[in-house]
């Protein structure tokens, strides 16, 4: 999922108290309420359509998928799935079902609200972003083609049994069906209400839908029927839309806000304060912000550029800009990220070996062009790697732009030079960072750098089908080396999301690769 230097502002919200106020609904007393703050509506409640981390915050509230995640942890753990069972070749996976699950329609969960779910988000005409996930199931190509009423690959003997078999092996296709795009959705509820089953969503998850003002306020009550017993702990969550930044803060000062991020002005005054210090609490993401150089483009085709370029930026003096909000990325890979190398040296702060190499590929003075999302910490990254560079002879001219024309025009090929991104993980291996941003296929799509190494390509490919995890990661290890040593990125740094909460809040905490999960956040009187 591109991050694109937005990755603490999408996994922190803000979360207002029981107390009444901004617009938000009345209660009766002794309702259990935790309102959150929002600066944008929501994109969508429709699974199939979400590909953000504010969808997928209420997407995971409302439906239930086989697996999910770890509150605090990228680890598998059963959801609507009791057990699943993998087959040695990682081509046909099993899941046994939970009976007790009911949408909160009343009709009872199936496996095949499991296997509808995933048929349309490969049915072309939703337009998922998901697709891609599921291509790799038998019968996929028919089924998108209309020459199939139903993927062959997809079977439900019985109720409570589903049955997947893929056309070549996918270790990591379990990870797949924990996303939103595969939770189970009843057929009758999207065939009622069609393109606006988004304003109407029927789920199986801890909450249900209660009301959606668009630009205002979206409230979540608690599902008397979850399969979770004694979950949600909350009676209702409300989401203010349209709070800017500034005004989190300044309510949650006031204590009319449960959470909130900690602006940059106020940070050093936070964790210095020993009483506010002991209420954030923080965790590494499973992402890394980076400087990507197109490979095909001068200056950056010569190999010595770009190590020149890493050697440039001074990567502590960024972080301490930001606060310590981040720890230097030594690669591609975050610490966070299962078979993360720790070994990994990267490049070192060391404008007289820039020079040097500057030097060697006969580059006295360069001009070049810094494209980057128009936003202020953006601009302040920008600012501190453009000081770095002129220290080893080059000017460099930021470009501000808006993420849509961003993200387009770095698709286009000898378009963008030099461009400020980020990639935060949708599943928690390391195919999900290499094959997808370094694979000759991926030019057009998420290899922005447009960066080729026929020995990378082999050993991604020769990775792909292991499902033996030790040798997995190793070959995994020696593709991430070569691509470090190649340097398509100056390796920026792995963001680090912090909150703080008031002491009224219990068991709110950070995932570092998926929202807040709020069935089990509670809140305590303190009127």
């Amino acid at each position: 999922m591109r991050a694109a230097l937005k990755i603490l502002a999408a996994l922190v919200f803000a979360a207002a108290s029981a107390c009444n106020g901004g617009g938000a609904p009345e209660f009766a007393p002794g309702t259990s309420v935790l309102r959150l703050a929002e600066v944008n509506d929501v994109p969508t409640l429709d699974p199939a359509a979400g590909y953000d981390t504010v969808s997928w915050l209420f997407e995971q509230m409302l439906f239930s998928t086989l697996v999910r995640y770890g509150d605090a942890d990228v680890k598998l753990h059963p959801d609507a799935a009791l057990s699943w069972t993998v087959s040695p070749d990682a081509t046909v996976f099993t899941f046994h079902l939970r009976r007790d699950i009911r949408f909160t329609s009343g009709r009872a969960v199936t496996s095949a609200d499991f296997r509808y779910a995933i048929e349309r988000v490969l049915n072309p005409k939703t337009n998922s972003k998901g697709m891609e996930y599921f291509r790799s199931i038998q019968g996929a190509p028919e089924f998108i083609a209309g020459r199939a009423a139903h993927l062959s690959g997809i079977v439900t003997p019985d109720p409570w049994t589903i049955i997947f078999h893929l056309r070549a092996p996918d270790p990591i296709f379990v990870d797949k069906l924990a996303m939103p795009f595969a939770a189970a959705v009843p057929h009758e509820a999207v065939e009622r209400w069609g393109e606006d089953f988004s304003r109407h969503p029927v789920g199986s998850g801890p909450f249900m839908l209660k009301e959606w003002i668009g630009g205002q306020r979206i409230v979540m009550v608690k599902n008397p029927h979850y399969f979770i017993r004694d979950l949600p702990k909350l009676d209702a969550v409300v989401d203010l839309l349209g709070v800017s930044a500034e005004l989190e803060w300044l309510k949650f000062e006031a204590g009319e806000i449960d959470v909130s991020a900690i602006p940059t002005a106020e940070f050093v005054y936070v964790m210095k304060t020993p009483s506010l210090k002991r209420l954030t609490t923080h965790q590494v993401t499973v992402a890394t912000q980076y400087l990507g150089m197109n490979s095909q483009m001068a200056p950056f085709t010569d190999l010595r550029v770009r190590q020149a370029f890493n050697y440039a930026i001074d990567k502590h003096k960024l972080i301490a800009l930001l606060n310590g909000r981040g720890v230097v990325a030594h690669g591609v890979m975050p610490p966070t990220l299962p078979g993360f190398d720790p070994d990994l040296k990267g490049y070192p702060y060391d404008p007289d070996r820039a020079r040097q190499l500057l030097a060697e590929a006969g580059m006295k003075r360069l001009n070049v062009k810094l494209w980057l999302l128009a936003d202020q910490t953006e601009l302040m990254v920008g600012q501190s790697i453009q000081q770095d560079l002129a220290l080893v002879g080059v000017d460099l001219t930021l470009k501000p732009i808006a993420l849509a024309p961003l993200l387009d025009a770095v698709r286009q090929p000898n378009n963008v030079p030099f461009m400020v991104f980020g990639w935060e993980a949708d599943f928690p291996d390391p195919s999900n960072f290499l094959d997808v941003l370094f694979s000759r296929s991926q030019w057009g799509a998420n290899n922005d750098t447009f960066y080729y190494n026929p020995r990378v390509e082999a050993l991604l490919k020769e990775a792909a089908p292991v499902t033996d995890l030790k040798k997995r990661y190793a070959l995994y290890d020696q593709a991430e080396k070569i691509i470090v040593d190649d340097a398509p990125w100056v390796f920026l740094y792995n963001p680090v999301a912090y909150v703080i909460h008031q002491p009224w809040v219990h068991d709110f905490v950070l995932n570092p690769m998926r929202p807040t999960r709020l069935e089990k956040v509670w809140v305590s009187p303190h009127h």
